[in-house]
């Protein structure tokens, strides 16, 4: 891979030191194609077909995911709404009844930028082939091995995690926050109308739960059955009410003041159809990794773009520096508008 200036963006610090894990590179397989970054190509390939239902699903918390064996597909075959995962677990418990005479405070998506969900780039084709996200419960199962122990008592294996980003919030890093932020990460940009998709479950904290599903308090895992986390945690998702979760997540978005450990839990799945809008790397190495998925490629004449296929959709691809604010990243590469939304 030949050498690249490093893009255009606004510098600003770091707030976050986190693990270095290994990748494995594969070679560029650079084109040079018309820029089509964020726009989508409704013509060069057929609509996606369901991904295979044997595939293995992602391994998710704190906004990284994680699998445990290879993809065999093509990355142009996005998943569809038959596709299954080997664990599944059932409809979202609602939320906990409302307080009488509070009305819940309407859901205020004019603040929010994006949704993020970090994972290794080497990981990306599995989950374009699925085309969603996935639990760990519903990789694992009731005998999985988990990550956090934590996750498997409180309610956090049952969820995708992903964190939000204000539309002010100008110091949110390209590299993101915390878990699955590391310089050998992808950044997955995800918009957050999938929070008002019709039957999504999803709770939310303006910090760190600890794995344990928001809503709940510690005193509500006295009791419950050991073994199997579906079992054992379901009831906690209906704990929360929706103007806790809006307000949580209205106050993670409100304002310039970046709530480093905020959390939106999705119960099973994030669909990624619809969803997905970029994708960003701080690394020449996971840049390069995506650049060798089947379908994707760089922009010609503009260095750290690229585009990789999804279905039908040519998702943009930013290599940007690590310290570089996220929203300028994303303006700068038209995948949020001038307001700093992605929709």
């Amino acid at each position: 891979m030949s050498r690249i200036p490093k893009p255009v963006s606004t510098p600003t610090r770091s707030r976050a030191n986190a693990r270095q894990e290994g990748l494995r590179p594969t070679p560029n397989r650079a084109t040079t194609l018309p820029d089509r970054s964020n726009v989508v190509n409704q013509s060069r390939l057929p609509r996606p077909v369901p991904a295979n239902p044997t595939q293995t699903a992602l391994q998710s918390h704190q906004g990284i995911s994680t699998f445990s064996t290879p993809a065999t597909t093509s990355t142009q075959a996005a998943g569809s709404s038959t596709t299954r995962v080997n664990h599944p677990q059932g409809p979202c418990p609602p939320l906990a009844p409302p307080i009488a005479g509070r009305p819940p405070p309407a859901l205020n998506l004019d603040n929010a930028s994006c949704l993020t969900h970090g994972m290794a780039p080497e990981h990306v084709k599995s989950a374009l082939q699925q085309g969603q996200l996935n639990s760990a419960y519903s990789r694992e199962g009731k005998a999985g091995r988990y990550s956090r122990p934590a996750d498997k008592h409180g309610g956090g294996a049952l969820a995708v995690y992903t964190r939000a980003v204000g539309t002010q919030q100008a110091d949110w890093p390209s590299k993101g926050y915390g878990v699955g932020s590391n310089d050998s990460k992808v950044q997955l940009i995800l918009s957050p109308n999938v929070l008002q998709t019709p039957n999504h479950g999803w709770r939310a904290s303006s910090t760190d739960n600890g794995g344990l599903v928001p809503g709940a308090a510690k005193k509500d895992q006295v009791g419950l059955p050991q073994g199997d986390p579906l079992k054992r945690t379901k009831q906690l998702w209906g704990k929360q009410t929706e103007s806790g979760r809006n307000g949580a997540f209205n106050e993670t978005v409100k304002d310039t003041s970046v709530k480093e450990n905020n959390e939106q839990l999705h119960w099973e799945k994030v669909p990624l159809q619809g969803n997905l809008k970029g994708m960003v790397v701080t690394s020449q190495a996971s840049f390069n990794t995506l650049m060798g998925l089947e379908g994707a490629q760089q922009t010609a004449g503009a260095a750290g773009r690229g585009t990789v296929r999804f279905g039908d959709q040519d998702v943009p691809v930013v290599l940007a520096e690590k310290n570089s604010s996220l929203l300028s990243t994303l303006q700068s590469a038209g995948i949020a508008d001038g307001n700093g939304r992605v929709r």
